[in-house]
């Protein structure tokens, strides 16, 4: 496996582990909604494996719609987020044979321990979360060098599963041909939420980037809408630069299978680093993503099937794989990995403010539609 995706883990208390082909497994991730979808490689290697066996996962209560319509998932169990819940514990303790933690919270730890007579997981392997190395029967550490789904196949190695590096999300017929009644099918999908500023593109942005689109390809730009009074918010602060101009949106919050399908059925997809853009690259639909300080070798959109460690590099600027293309600036500082600028004198994210939305048009009209008309760097100046 040297240079794969299992290579170059620290195990601590490693175990070898017998697994029947009916074995159920329980994978807990206890995280936010993108966390969760970015651990179903591991869901998908199991069942390749072992076509008989029982995946059910543990996640926090409001991710579970990610899971919604996923082949290789049997049953989804909820906690709310805050103090554990003894009836959820309950109905997991001691039920599995094999329990994943996908993150290397306590809590993770805790419930995959108490769940399975086999627990794998993750610690920090400090002092203060060294006590995971005697709870877990496997203990790896939780290395954040590495981008998130090859960290996460890692822990399939003592189960003998091969590694099988492909993001999962479904929707059904339902689904799409609601969202074909809905948006036609001669547009782009535009998702500009997230609750962390530090990953925010500027309203002025958003709203010059949709009317680029509109102008110059003749496609729809439609901006996602959520149940989210925060999110909805942000779109109206888009709609408010956009003047006049009516921006389109979807009718209503779609669901997360909606949402799949309306990806799934547009000419591509642009989005800030959010799991929408997850979705997308899962999905396999060309796009763009917008990267601000976040370190894009642990969190980029995963190409689906990609066999190697990372897909990313450390340093800033534009980075391609198939039909994802990440952009971020180039200068010295991107990443830094902060949610607060360090440069800024206004209490702004330099690197996102930056980004102006010709030059991000430049590189959908290319990377996306697929024209290939010369274009300039990244740091054309803003419209």
């Amino acid at each position: 496996m040297k240079n794969g995706l299992a290579a170059n883990c620290v195990i601590i208390k490693p175990t070898a582990l017998n697994v029947s082909p009916d074995s159920k497994f329980l994978i807990v991730s206890l995280r936010y909604i993108g966390d969760v979808l970015l651990s179903t490689p591991l869901a998908l290697s199991i069942k390749q494996r072992f076509p008989n066996a029982r995946v059910d996962y543990l996640v926090f209560k409001g991710t579970e719609g990610i899971l919604e319509k996923n082949p290789h998932v049997h049953r989804v169990h909820t906690l709310a987020p805050g103090l554990g819940s003894p009836k959820a514990f309950s109905k997991v303790f001691g039920r599995y044979d094999f329990a994943i933690g996908v993150n290397p919270s306590d809590r993770t730890a805790i419930y995959a321990a108490a769940a399975a007579r086999h627990s794998i997981g993750f610690s920090y392997l400090l002092g203060h979360d060294r006590w995971k190395t005697r709870l877990l029967s496997d203990c790896r550490l939780y290395d954040d060098s590495k981008h998130i789904v090859p960290l996460v196949l890692s822990q399939l190695e003592p189960l003998g599963i091969a590694p099988e590096p492909r993001v999962v999300i479904k929707f059904d017929q339902q689904d799409a041909a609601f969202t074909r009644g809905e948006l036609g099918n001669n547009y782009v999908v535009l998702h500009p939420y997230t609750r962390q500023s530090y990953k925010y593109w500027p309203a002025e942005s958003w709203a010059k980037f949709a009317a680029l689109v509109e102008c110059e390809t003749g496609m729809k730009a439609v901006f996602t809408r959520s149940r989210s009074a925060h999110d909805e918010q942000q779109f109206s602060d888009i709609q408010k630069a956009a003047g006049n101009t009516r921006l389109n949106s979807f009718s209503r919050p779609f669901t997360l299978t909606e949402l799949a399908a309306a990806i799934r059925g547009g000419h591509g997809y642009i989005g800030v680093d959010t799991v929408a853009t997850h979705m997308a690259a899962a999905l396999e639909v060309p796009l763009i993503a917008l990267f601000g300080p976040t370190f894009v070798h642990n969190w980029g959109p995963w190409p689906n099937g990609w066999q190697t460690d990372n897909p990313y590099g450390r340093t800033g600027g534009i980075q391609q794989h198939g039909g994802i293309t990440v952009v971020q600036h180039d200068w010295p500082c991107v990443p830094c990995g902060l949610q607060a600028c360090p440069i800024s004198k206004r209490n702004k994210i330099e690197c996102m403010e930056a980004l102006s939305p010709r030059a991000v048009f430049v590189e959908f009209e290319k990377r996306v539609l697929g024209f290939n008309k010369p274009h300039s760097s990244m740091l054309l100046p803003a419209l």
